[in-house]
């Protein structure tokens, strides 16, 4: 039974995400399902990320009007990569958590920088907004991951504890 409360903590992800898209004018600066992702692939292994990040990116490829599978082939690269990794992360240094999470967010940036520009004709004004726009993306992913990761890891150790009956 509290298993369901991952899947209730996918949805409030979600809803937080949605909801925040309304509060911060431009873009976004944060990427909550993404740091989900990686929280469960870390702590649940590589099928789960997986199974996570394949259904955090069709639900972001069909509400996006951006290139249709890139969300669901790179949320699903996350998580089964991140849980293929999981055994050499140290769960308790926090400094691997931020700078593994900048580099999945500067690499996820890059890959989708080919059909922006693409689109947008290699334009000088769309590359210094794209990059100025990917920075704040890495910084606030970044900044997020250690709450995000801490209260999943509470999440986790509440769901994995063994229920004593008598």
């Amino acid at each position: 039974m509290k298993m369901w409360s991952w899947i209730a903590s996918a949805f409030v992800v979600l809803v937080l995400q949605t909801t925040s898209l309304g509060c911060f004018w431009g873009n976004l600066f944060f990427d909550l399902p993404l740091l989900f992702i990686y929280s469960v692939g870390l702590f649940w292994g590589a099928r789960a990320g997986l199974i996570c990040g394949l259904a955090f990116g069709l639900l972001q490829d069909v509400s996006s009007p951006a290139v249709f599978g890139f969300y669901m082939l790179t949320r699903g690269l996350v998580g089964y990569g991140t849980g293929s990794i999981k055994e050499m992360i140290f769960k308790n240094n926090y400094g691997y958590h931020v700078l593994i999470i900048g580099f999945i967010s500067l690499l996820l940036r890059s890959l989708y920088a080919v059909p922006v520009l693409w689109l947008s004709g290699f334009g000088k004004t769309a590359l210094f907004l794209y990059l100025q726009d990917s920075l704040l993306y890495c910084l606030g992913n970044m900044l997020l991951v250690l709450p995000v990761t801490r209260i999943l890891l509470g999440l986790y150790r509440w769901t994995t504890e063994d229920e004593v009956t008598y």
